[in-house]
Formats: structure tokens, sequence, C-alpha cells
């Protein structure tokens, strides 16, 4: 009976240690995505591969001053700037048909270009968009928009090879210079 005694303990202590080790995790196991600084810049490639640099620059929220204008179907028409640089030849940001696309996930929910009543936004064609080229040397601001129910998030782009993400200021946010196509876009719609 002695010897069974002996042989539990040492079953107990390696329980007990290896309680207190840690596993570390598959070496196949995917970390959390990072979230960037809103402003923060990333490499992509562009509609036809080559290489553009993109960093969203802007943000700005919008309520129609008045019922006759388009409302949001949630509660804010939201304007994102995104300051893109082709880094060789003339490129395009990919979309939808390349499977990239801009969205905001605000709650476990994401929106899209396209969701609620993004598209009549008062600065869309009003503005420049993803249907620009941009030339080397000569970056460009291009506007997306959005309909969501309150301010913040965090700004997805997706791309087959996978997601980056940046957390959106919740109040207005970017030099004057990037906000103004914006404002008076928004004036020419609404005649303020």
């Amino acid at each position: 009976m002695r010897l069974h005694r002996l042989a539990a303990l040492p079953v107990a202590g390696l329980l007990a240690t290896a309680a207190l080790t840690t596993v570390p995790a598959p070496a196949n196991a995917a970390a959390a995505p990072k979230v960037l600084k809103f402003g923060q810049s990333i490499r992509i490639a562009g509609e036809k591969g080559r290489p553009l640099r993109i960093a969203p620059v802007g943000v700005y929220y919008h309520q129609p001053s008045q019922a006759k204008f388009a409302q949001p179907r949630e509660k804010w028409f939201v304007a994102i700037a995104v300051k893109v640089t082709a880094l060789s030849k003339p490129e395009r940001i990919p979309g939808p048909p390349e499977g990239s696309d801009w969205r905001i996930r605000i709650g476990g929910r994401a929106y899209t270009t396209t969701s609620g009543n993004a598209t009549s936004s008062p600065w869309v064609g009003r503005t420049d968009g993803p249907w620009i080229t941009i030339q080397p040397g000569s970056p460009e601001v291009l506007y997306y928009s959005f309909d969501l129910p309150k301010t913040g998030g965090t700004l997805e782009w997706s791309t087959p090879k996978g997601v980056t993400r940046w957390k959106i200021p919740t109040a207005k946010y970017g030099n004057a210079a990037v906000i103004k196509p914006v404002l008076d876009a928004i004036a020419d719609y609404e005649g303020n």
C-alpha cells in the first residue's frame, strides 16, 4: 500500500506543475488584428496590382438641415476622406470587383458604402471618389460615404489578403483643406 501512495505523489506533483505551466498558442493561430491610429498609412496593391499608399485623413458627420433633403436611414451621413498616393505608375483604388472594399464596424455590425442611404449623402457625385486615377507625385483625397447609427467605430479596408483597421474619431477630424470639399458639396446640395 505504501508503494501505491509513493507512485501517486509524483503524478499529483506533475498535475500541479502542469496547471501552472502556460502552453504556447499553436504556430498557425491567428493573432488579433492591430487597430491603427486614424491617419496612419499602409501600402496596398491597386486595381492593376501597382503599389499605392493609403491613409484615412478626415471624417465628417452630417445630419441634413431640413427634412426635404435626403436623410440617413440610420442617424448620420459620414464622409471618410482617404489620401491616396501612387508609388510607381498611375493607378486606382481596387473595389468590390477586385475583392476589396471599405466598411465601418459599430457594435458588431458592418456598414458599407452602399448600406442604408449612404449613396444619397450630399457629397456623393460632388467630391472625388474611387473612380479617380491617381498619378505618381500627385496624391489625391478620395471621399467615401457611410450611413451610420452613431459617431466613431472602426474603419476597415478589406482585401482578399486580409483586413486593416483604424479607430475613427468620434468628432469631425481633418484639416480644413480635407473637409472643405465635403462642406462645399453640402452647401451646393442644400443651398446653404
